[in-house]
C-alpha cells in the first residue's frame, strides 16, 4: 500500500514538474521538487533499507531519475514557446 500512494505522489510529481514548475524563465526553479523528491526518497530508502527487495530499489532510482528528466523536458517547451 505504502509503494501505491508514493507511486500516486510520484505521478503527480512528475506531472506537475513537467507542464507548472518549469514555466519560469529561471531553470533553478524547475529543480526544487526534484531535489525535495530524491531527498525524501534516500530518507525512506536508508530507513527501510533491511525491508526492500530488489524491486523496490529499482523503483526508486528510477522515481528518483524521471523527475529530472521531466524538469529538462518541461524547461526546454517552456525555451521553445519563448521564441
Amino acid at each position: 500500500m505504502q509503494l501505491l500512494i508514493l507511486g500516486v505522489i510520484a505521478i503527480v510529481i512528475f506531472i506537475l514538474e513537467e507542464y507548472l514548475f518549469t514555466a519560469s524563465r529561471y531553470f533553478w526553479v524547475g529543480g526544487i521538487v526534484p531535489v525535495l523528491w530524491t531527498v525524501f526518497l534516500a530518507y525512506l530508502v536508508v530507513v527501510n533499507a533491511m525491508n526492500l527487495t530488489v524491486r523496490e530499489y529499482a523503483l526508486a532510482i528510477i522515481a528518483v531519475i524521471i523527475p529530472y528528466v521531466c524538469w529538462g523536458n518541461g524547461y526546454q517547451r517552456h525555451q521553445r514557446r519563448q521564441s
